[in-house]
């Protein structure tokens, strides 16, 4: 299919099935004892530390609340984790140890030293290390700037088993062979929720059988059981079910989750999805894999919880560019997060999200992740309450070092930038993306080199519309004269509205373009650069600027014909094409929309 269509449904292969995760097969080291011992160049450097008087004043209004964000998950007033000590009593901080040092001059030494947080864990920004060190010190000790994982928000991390007393169940694959020959593999497998009245879902652990093929898991809820149970090749969403929920996500690196309170809801009758990707890359023989979710039920106490994926859905990277990509989301009620795994792929460097209350002012932080790692992906916690108007924003930084494109998608070689949150109340849709800015009004029209030499760059803004339509309009064919031919017209007719991430508002919707079209000699010269708009019922929005241009011998006899493309590269382009009066019809057809088709036709009309 012609990138000309590609580029106006590329959001649609963000299909839910497949949106999120891609990681080693080999996790990350085991964490060390959160409390391991110092070395002893450590423990000299403490004993001289140990020698200054920390400033008290300064713990409690300064240093204890950053101790408390960045080490309280294991270090807090109760230790957990198989930590020893809580950091946050300032006499055990500063009471002095036989060997002459004190619980302070450890917690300096280790930050400098970057042992903790454990290995797999962010560090804490700069300069909250930089004041913890520098307080617990008195100065004497500072903290080398990291280039590894830093997070502004601290990792949420689960006890170590799950609640007593609670049913658990288990969605799993059944020794599905993965073949040496595997790669990118996209199983979906489906499930009948066990129960007979409806329970929270108070804790998911994953349950790993084949470590060396695993790369991700999804867990999505069916509520309407659109899917029939067994299993399917869920790569592009297709057979999908429509309103599907996010519940689950992990990958290498990620630990159990669980709600201190509450949970996601299982209901009789519902139908849960487990997507697992595959990726045999050591080419093993005789894989056989049982990999699922572990899900701890409970009673129906407490906040309930759904997952929304927070991010832009669609965007293009140039080869050999530092880009940044954006995108909106506005809350349509009052909304309270729990935590989320932000997620890029391999050409992530930075991942941040803010919050402007009441979609305006100064920005405040939410959580920011630099030196970004492909193989530690986590869940943060990030407690917050949103209220109408509220607007998340996400931004991610990506260093596209290869020599191609590389755009929003499935695989490990494409690209995304979503947090995946968790909130109550549950949200309406799985996506919230409005793009980065206001409505495009206009769009950029440079000509190509396909156009004939001296070919005038004057043409105008058009503004197109999408249609449902069970078959576009016929075109008739007729006598194709030479001549150049600006565009006046843009229709984009879809089967149907509905798509694995959400129902088109087709009176929403619209397209922006300007082009024009030379026929001469046989030859057709196509030049149209887009700004495709997309929005659903739920506000989100997809689409993306584009250029499409391509030349080629064109007979005029018959619809549809196959050009040849001779320009900007080798390649076959078909087309639908009609002539009606003074205006000739270019038509494209691309059943990359799962489920339905989609048909754009650009009018041009002749020029005098």
């Amino acid at each position: 299919m012609t990138t000309v269509v590609r580029a106006a449904i590329r959001w649609v292969t963000l299909a839910p099935c497949a949106a999120v995760l891609w990681a080693c097969t080999t996790p990350p080291p085991p964490m060390p004892t959160p409390d391991a011992g110092a070395s002893e160049a450590g423990v000299d450097a403490g004993r001289d530390a140990g020698r200054c008087e920390p400033d008290r004043a300064r713990f409690a209004t300064e240093v204890r609340p950053l101790i408390e964000r960045y080490c309280g998950s294991c270090h807090g007033a109760t230790p957990n984790y198989g930590a020893r000590s809580t950091l946050l009593d300032l006499d055990a901080l500063l009471a002095a140890r036989p060997d002459g040092t004190r619980l302070s001059d450890q917690v300096a030494q280790r930050l400098a030293a970057g042992t903790m947080p454990p290995t797999g864990m962010p560090r804490a920004p700069q300069a909250d290390a930089e004041a913890i060190a520098a307080w617990a010190s008195c100065g004497a000790v500072s903290v080398s700037p990291s280039s590894g994982l830093v997070s502004t928000a601290p990792p949420l991390l689960a006890p170590a088993t799950g609640p007593a007393g609670l049913e658990t169940v288990s969605f799993r694959a059944s020794n599905y062979v993965v073949g040496p020959a595997v790669r990118d593999d996209y199983r979906c497998f489906v499930f009948d929720a066990p129960v007979t009245e409806p329970k929270f879902i108070r804790r998911f652990e994953m349950v790993q059988d084949r470590t060396e093929v695993l790369h991700h898991v999804v867990l999505l809820r069916d509520v309407e059981r659109r899917t029939a149970l067994g299993d399917f090749n869920c790569y592009d969403g297709s057979g999908m079910p429509t309103g599907s929920q996010y519940l689950y996500a992990w990958a290498p690196g990620q630990n159990a989750l669980e709600f201190p309170s509450g949970g996601l809801r299982m209901s009789p009758g519902e139908r849960y999805i487990v997507q697992i990707h595959y990726n045999n890359g050591r080419s093993l023989p005789d894989v056989r894999d049982s990999s699922g979710v572990k899900m701890y039920l409970g009673p129906m106490q407490g906040p309930e919880y759904g997952m929304v994926a927070l991010g832009p859905t669609n965007f293009a990277l140039p080869a050999r560019v530092r880009t940044r990509v954006t995108s909106r989301c506005t809350m349509r009620s009052r909304t309270t997060a729990f935590a989320g795994m932000p997620h890029m792929h391999l050409l992530g460097s930075e991942f941040s999200q803010s919050i402007l209350r009441g979609g305006m002012g100064e920005p405040e932080r939410f959580v920011r992740v630099t030196g970004w790692d492909f193989n530690t992906q986590l869940f943060y916690s990030l407690p917050a309450t949103l209220d109408p108007g509220d607007v998340i924003e996400t931004s991610c930084v990506f260093r596209n070092t290869t020599d191609r494109s590389v755009t929003s998608g499935e695989d490990t070689g494409d690209e995304m930038c979503f947090n995946f949150l968790y909130v109550t109340p549950p949200p309406e849709g799985r996506y919230c993306d409005e793009g980065a800015m206001d409505r495009p009004t206009d769009v950029r029209y440079t000509p190509s080199a396909c156009l004939p030499a001296g070919t005038p760059t004057d043409v105008a803004l058009v503004r197109g519309t999408w249609s449902r339509a069970a078959a576009p309009p016929a075109l008739v064919q007729g006598t194709v004269p030479d001549g150049r031919w600006v565009l006046s017209a843009v229709n984009y007719f879809i089967t149907n509205g509905n798509t694995p991430i959400g129902t088109i508002n087709l009176d929403a919707s619209y397209v922006l373009a300007r082009g024009q079209v030379t026929t001469a000699g046989g030859t057709l010269s196509y030049d149209v650069s887009n700004d495709v708009v997309v929005l659903t019922d739920s506000g989100v929005r997809f689409g993306a600027p584009s250029h499409n241009a391509f030349a080629g011998p064109f007979a005029g006899v018959r619809s549809p014909e196959t050009i040849r493309i001779a320009c900007p590269s080798a390649g076959n382009v078909t087309i639908d094409w009609g002539v009606e009066g003074d205006e000739l019809i270019v038509g494209f057809t691309s059943s990359d929309v799962p489920g339905q088709t989609l048909w754009p036709r650009y009018r041009f009309r002749r020029a005098p």
